[in-house]
């Protein structure tokens, strides 16, 4: 239990790592089409940074589900992608990412570009740790054909 523990606490540091790179990152685009000029006001910075980590733990937290043998991989994905879509919409709400005077529709496809967004890194991730075991599957199987 406490390796358990040690692991989501130590996925939820690099899934804040991750997050916080992207919001900065497009926090650098917005700021260059701007013309190096981005005003927030009523704390704006300080609750999106805080929704930033909050959402970087939501998507990597539940990733430990891919550690459990007995569920089934597309259930994982529901799980994992779940939790971290909803925590993403909600603090997208909170924090001003989807401006609701837009209108509903304009909303719903804010949602669906961010969602389709998450969806691509988790594919990213997905292809990454496949190939990965690829690579070590090969390397077992020719050390021990080497013995």
């Amino acid at each position: 239990m406490k390796k358990r523990i040690a692991n989501i606490f130590k996925i939820s540091l690099q899934g804040v790592g991750i997050a916080c790179l992207i919001y900065t990152m497009i926090g650098i685009i917005i700021d260059t089409l701007n013309g190096g000029t981005i005003t927030y006001d009523n704390w704006t910075f300080s609750k999106q940074a805080l929704g930033t980590v909050l959402i970087g733990i939501g998507f990597s937290a539940p990733s430990e589900i891919y550690n459990n043998d007995r569920l089934p991989f597309p259930l994982k994905i529901i799980f994992h992608m779940g939790i971290g879509c909803t925590i993403y919409v909600i603090t997208a709400f909170n924090v001003g990412w989807i401006p609701v005077e837009i209108g509903w529709k304009n909303c719903l496809i804010i949602i669906a570009v961010q969602l389709l967004f998450a969806f691509l890194i988790w594919f990213a991730f997905a292809v990454h740790y496949k190939n990965l075991a690829k690579n070590m599957n090969k390397k077992i199987k020719e050390k021990n054909q080497e013995d």
